[in-house]
């Protein structure tokens, strides 16, 4: 009785692990998982798993008279599967499963650096007690269309600074995206003109079938302008993205 008072409120209970069986992912794709449940001193009674992808996104709050600028843990998308299942004290149960990624989900890997933080938060449904739960990061690459406007933009004279995971969301007149926050790529001009750009803001916002591109650029004396197109995602090349992105950099 002492153990199963224990198990009640987490000591001793049954614990979760979710393997990824893919060293790196890509939004908009499938991916597979296996979980395997251990379980604790004694027996219990599962209920089913749930499973979120998160994101850490930027994002800010005014606090008195200053603006004060934090990161936060968003939900970007949640599955959940009910079973009904009596798990014996250091019993093991493996589950294999697919989920698949929100086309739209940031990439966290990019020409060999980390540049976003998502990973995928599972939880273990028991009877009459806590949650047991396990967080993996993901290794998410961007889209081959992605990835093509990214490098015929840094062939044109630009160099990547660095990518922000922003809360909020994206509209342009064309597309608007649907997840609680977005991926920026901050580029800089290798070399400047008086009224060259400063920098420019590349998001993207993928459909499955098309990927909105939005660059907001910052001019000398000029400020900021806006400017957007989608694309088909069966362009993969800087040369098949050219003429889609060599206008917005004019």
């Amino acid at each position: 009785m002492f153990k199963q008072i224990l198990a009640s409120v987490g000591i001793g209970k049954a614990k979760v692990d979710t393997l990824l069986l893919s060293d790196s992912l890509q939004a908009g794709k499938p991916f597979d998982i296996e979980v395997v449940i251990q379980g604790g001193d004694v027996e219990q009674q599962l209920q089913g798993l749930e499973f979120a992808v998160m994101a850490s996104a930027k994002t800010e709050a005014d606090l008195g008279d200053n603006e004060v600028k934090y990161n936060k843990s968003v939900i970007l998308q949640s599955w959940s599967q009910s079973f009904n299942l009596t798990i014996q004290p250091g019993e093991t149960v493996t589950k294999q499963l697919t989920l698949d990624l929100h086309p739209e989900v940031p990439a966290t890997y990019l020409f060999g650096h980390q540049i976003g933080k998502v990973w995928l938060q599972t939880g273990l449904d028991i009877k009459s007690g806590l949650d047991a739960s396990d967080k993996d990061s993901l290794t998410i690459v961007p889209s081959k269309t992605q990835l093509a406007v990214l490098k015929f933009i840094s062939d044109s004279g630009y160099r990547l600074f660095k990518s922000d995971i922003e809360f909020g969301r994206v509209r342009a007149h064309d597309f608007v995206s649907h997840l609680p926050c977005y991926q920026e790529y901050e580029f800089k001009p290798e070399s400047r003109s008086l009224f060259g750009a400063r920098e420019l803001e590349v998001t993207f916002v993928d459909n499955g079938t098309e990927t909105g591109v939005l660059i907001e650029i910052d001019r000398a004396f000029l400020g900021d302008g806006y400017k957007s197109i989608s694309i088909p995602n069966n362009c993969s090349t800087s040369e098949s993205v050219r003429h889609y992105i060599e206008p917005l950099l004019g």
